[in-house]
């Protein structure tokens, strides 16, 4: 159902230009009406966007492992192609966020070699990305930027650029793991401009955190306290989501 696709697409839309509430709104219908049609095509397609890609933006592990598990079963048993990459890698996005690292990485790496052999790479940035984020946690930021690389040229074969601004920060905070903090900066200040590009005020916040955290370490604290204050007050929800609430709780350090 072409109906049910765009509301699915819409929620995570909503989730970039800053309105969190209401495409939480948006997924929550948008994954109803979906399991109650019971089309396993469209109901696969609303788990991969409703579910799957809006849950891994917003950083809710459970959920996103709930929705990855779905999908997979439903790719299994009906046997939709597509699916049966996108449902490991989303699920081993999900172990990572929650402690299971190596997992995780095992599954990610399924993924993404299921997708390749279909042929398919508009979805393996953001696969990339998550594999970059498990392979820091588990003590490899060089394989994290080595993988982020891989996502970063990707996005300019297929300008396919969702994820654009995030695979900047994320190379960012890794290269700051690395003691690197020109290069970081550099990356940071890319995901902010990147973001601003987009109109993509989530994204913006989430960047802009980064950056701002890194400068108020190098006591750039008055700046750092102008530039977040600034992307933060342009929100009027969702203040009980990981990103605000992170970007409050750095301000509060600047202040």
């Amino acid at each position: 159902d072409a109906g049910l696709s765009a509301l699915a697409y819409d929620a995570c839309c909503l989730w970039c230009l800053g309105y969190p509430e209401q495409a939480l709104k948006r997924s929550q219908d948008a994954l109803a009406l979906a399991r109650e049609l019971d089309h396993p095509f469209t109901l696969a397609d609303v788990l991969c966007f409703a579910g799957c890609l809006f849950n891994e933006m917003r950083r809710d592990a459970q959920a996103l492992k709930g929705n990855s598990e779905e999908l997979v079963r439903l790719a299994n048993e009906k046997g939709i192609p597509t699916w049966l990459g996108q449902g490991p890698s989303y699920r081993g996005g999900a172990l990572a966020m929650l402690g299971q690292v190596q997992e995780g990485i095992a599954q990610m790496r399924e993924g993404t070699a299921a997708l390749q052999s279909e042929g398919v790479r508009c979805y393996l940035p953001g696969v990339l990305r998550s594999l970059a984020e498990a392979q820091a946690k588990a003590g490899h930021p060089e394989e994290g930027l080595t993988t982020l690389a891989e996502a970063l040229a990707l996005v300019e074969q297929t300008e396919g650029r969702h994820w654009e601004a995030e695979l900047h920060r994320l190379r960012g905070e890794l290269l700051l793991m690395q003691g690197h903090e020109d290069g970081a900066e550099a990356s940071l200040q890319k995901a902010v401009e990147v973001a601003r590009h987009q109109q993509a005020k989530s994204w913006e916040l989430r960047a802009t955190t980064s950056l701002c955290r890194l400068w108020g370490r190098q006591g750039k604290r008055e700046e750092a306290h102008q530039l977040l204050v600034e992307i933060y007050g342009w929100f009027s929800e969702g203040f009980d989501t990981p990103d605000l609430k992170e970007a409050r709780a750095v301000l509060e350090e600047l202040s």
